[in-house]
């Protein structure tokens, strides 16, 4: 039986993720610059103090949205062996995602997040033959995503959409 302080770290996790998961569908909805706080609170079923107690910022929910995208391996399409863990439509991540990128060319922290995420995936795909997609023009493709990252000019978000498949 965990003790009361265990069991508060995990009550404020789940408050946590879902505040994260709220986000990451309000983000989808709205896209994140028309997202408020309150529409985060709203869908995730939480105070306003809770969610400013766990994040104080909008750009920490931005954050923690990232850090799940990265953790479920959500960051290029195709989406779909994603959508069942965040319980949110393939074209939804995609959606997400160019929030993301617009955001990420006024944060520098944002872009670094999301070069190193892109990294990861890129470091997984050299080491996993066997993974969909691990050919050639996938690698490139997340080469392109990370140069986009790097550059001193701000990201463009339309640029990136093109490059992850989102966008024509």
């Amino acid at each position: 039986m965990p003790n009361k302080s265990e069991r508060q770290a995990l009550r404020a996790q789940r408050t946590r993720d879902q505040v994260v998961q709220a986000a990451l569908t309000v983000f989808a909805l709205k896209g994140y610059t028309a997202a408020s706080m309150d529409d985060v609170a709203l869908a995730a079923g939480c105070s306003k103090g809770g969610l400013y107690h766990h994040f104080p910022q909008k750009s920490a929910v931005l954050t923690a949205v990232v850090e799940r995208l990265i953790r479920i391996d959500a960051l290029l399409p195709p989406f779909t062996a994603t959508t069942g863990e965040s319980a949110l439509p393939a074209a939804a991540f995609g959606r997400v995602l160019v929030e993301i990128w617009a955001e990420a060319g006024r944060s520098e922290e944002l872009r670094a997040q999301l070069r190193a995420g892109y990294e990861a995936c890129l470091d997984r795909t050299l080491m996993d033959r066997s993974r969909p997609g691990s050919g050639l023009a996938e690698i490139l493709r997340i080469g392109t995503l990370i140069q986009l990252l790097t550059r001193n000019d701000p990201a463009s978000a339309s640029e990136a959409a093109v490059r992850l498949g989102i966008a024509a």
